[in-house]
């Protein structure tokens, strides 16, 4: 008798620990935190990317989405883990020097480094949109064998890539020369003895030398002196560069989600690194123009994945 009276009292007691499960589990918040800055397609594209790839393993409320001007790191205390998406979205985070791994992605690697040192103990880390210059010398190599010299116009922010470039060289059979600016000024009569010998020249990740300010007269120096220019981006590939050798937004979702997945399963946050995963894009019409015969851009990144997979790339 005293058993059946205790059926209802069982079932509101089960009742009542669901809703506090249910509660606690939405008071606890996402484990990932997803931060945004400039909304464009780009960002858009990551963020998708990041969450396809960790849905299978996470609940859709595992994966909380925050734009910059919003996120409060005390806020989001319980979090894993937080990923910024663009470089608003990194100088947000980073000013808020949050306890928990932070991952910046869709930045390059000289903005990453100008940004205030993580406090001592935080861990901090990037996937950065910058190629290594290893697989940009295995580009010339893919997609133009009969080219032997690299030119380099080198300004205060890319001084290290150039030695990077300088040092792979070498196992390349391939020479660089390196023209140094250090103000916009003195660009245009760099680039004009840069060019005095038959090279490619490679445009660097340096906002202080290849802008939108700056980009056209170096393309049509370049066209002037028939040198192709290998850019970084498929913009440069419209506004008439020959190649560029590029990561997508996918691709670095792809690579971020997988950092995320190792963190939440107890994994240190990884050193910064360049995107595993590229594309190539190409100009058959500047490629004429200069008399250049280009295989495939799908050809040739198959071919620079190939040398990769002979000595992997280091960031």
């Amino acid at each position: 008798m005293n058993f059946r009276r205790s059926n209802p009292l069982r079932g509101l007691l089960a009742v009542l620990l669901i809703l506090l499960a249910t509660i606690s589990q939405a008071a606890s918040g996402p484990r990932v935190v997803l931060v945004t800055g400039e909304r464009n397609a780009a960002q858009d594209e990551t963020v998708g990317a990041i969450r396809s790839a960790l849905v299978p393993e996470l609940n859709a409320t595992d994966i909380g989405l925050v734009e910059a001007q919003d996120f409060d790191g005390g806020g989001h205390a319980e979090a894993r883990i937080i990923v910024t998406v663009g470089t608003q979205a990194a100088k947000a985070v980073g000013a808020r020097r949050p306890a928990q791994p932070v991952l910046n992605t869709l930045l390059t690697r000289e903005f990453y480094e100008a940004q205030p040192a993580p406090l001592p103990g935080q861990a901090r880390s990037a996937i950065f949109l910058d190629q290594p210059p290893r697989r940009q010398l295995a580009l010339l190599n893919a997609a133009l064998p009969d080219q032997g010299t690299v030119a380099l116009l080198v300004g205060p922010n890319s001084e290290e890539v150039a030695r990077q470039f300088v040092a792979s060289a070498p196992e390349h059979k391939l020479k660089v020369n390196v023209a140094q600016v250090t103000q916009e000024r003195e660009i245009f009569q760099a680039l004009e003895k840069l060019l005095r010998e038959r090279s490619v020249l490679f445009a660097l990740p340096d906002a202080a030398v290849f802008n939108t300010y700056t980009i056209q007269n170096i393309l049509l120096t370049s066209y002037r002196h028939r040198t192709p220019l290998i850019g970084f981006s498929p913009a440069y590939v419209r506004a008439g560069a020959l190649l560029a050798l590029y990561s997508t937004p996918a691709q670095i979702g792809r690579q971020a989600a997988a950092i995320v997945r190792s963190v939440l399963a107890g994994m240190a946050l990884p050193p910064p690194q360049a995107p595993r995963e590229f594309e190539v894009a190409a100009n058959p019409v500047v490629a004429r123009s200069l008399g250049i015969e280009l295989d495939a851009p799908e050809r040739i990144a198959e071919r620079v994945r190939e040398r990769e997979n002979l000595k992997e790339p280091k960031p």
